[in-house]
């Protein structure tokens, strides 16, 4: 009984772990949600077109990344005033 419960136990783990590995997506991949503040940034960088959500990923001066609607004006105007600098 000991070790079916170990097995079981492990088996668990390891499954949500991973679940876990597979399930997180970071910003470089897709995003689920926009930003609904603007933010001060730094780069940008567009998800792939393979995500079910289009987003521009914004990176903040921090290093932060949020995820941002790419059709707003604030998006647009941040990405031309980066383009700009370039």
């Amino acid at each position: 009984m000991f070790a079916a419960r170990t097995v079981l136990l492990l088996t668990l783990l390891l499954a949500f772990s991973l679940h876990h590995t597979a399930g997180h997506t970071s910003p470089r991949e897709c995003c689920d949600r926009y930003a609904r503040k603007t933010v001060r940034v730094t780069s940008f960088y567009k998800t792939p077109q393979g995500c079910s959500l289009p987003a521009v990923v914004l990176v903040t001066a921090t290093g932060d990344t949020v995820c941002a609607n790419p059709n707003k004006t604030w998006v647009k105007t941040a990405i031309e005033n980066l383009q700009r600098k370039k």
